[in-house]
């Protein structure tokens, strides 16, 4: 997942390069309530939440997950909004992933 500051972030893509696949787009969510409910914990005006890319079983509302052999060539593209200052800003990928075989081909 991405991680970006927020308010100044707008939104976060990962490209594998080689392939020009979008692996990961994350898009901030502005809380509009006056106040967090238990039934919408990150909805409070004011609250930036930066829902992550999960990957896993099609069953369970996810994607699959992408193979990434060790000499992917990945692009990392980030906009921001730099209407004001905020000092510090940066933005980096958090990945986790596991060691595995290249998947077959897929038949078709």
């Amino acid at each position: 997942s991405g991680h970006c500051h927020a308010p100044s972030c707008i939104k976060m893509e990962l490209w594998n390069a080689d392939t020009g696949r979008l692996i990961c787009r994350q898009t901030p969510l502005v809380g509009t309530a006056p106040a967090a409910t238990a039934s919408r914990p990150y909805d409070e005006r004011g609250y930036v939440a930066i829902p992550p890319c999960l990957f896993g079983a099609e069953s369970e509302g996810l994607l699959p997950e992408p193979f990434l052999a060790y000499d992917t060539n990945l692009t990392s593209i980030k906009w921001n909004n730099n209407t004001y200052a905020h000092y510090g800003e940066m933005a980096m990928w958090q990945m986790r992933g596991y060691q595995s075989w290249q998947p077959p081909p897929v038949s078709r």
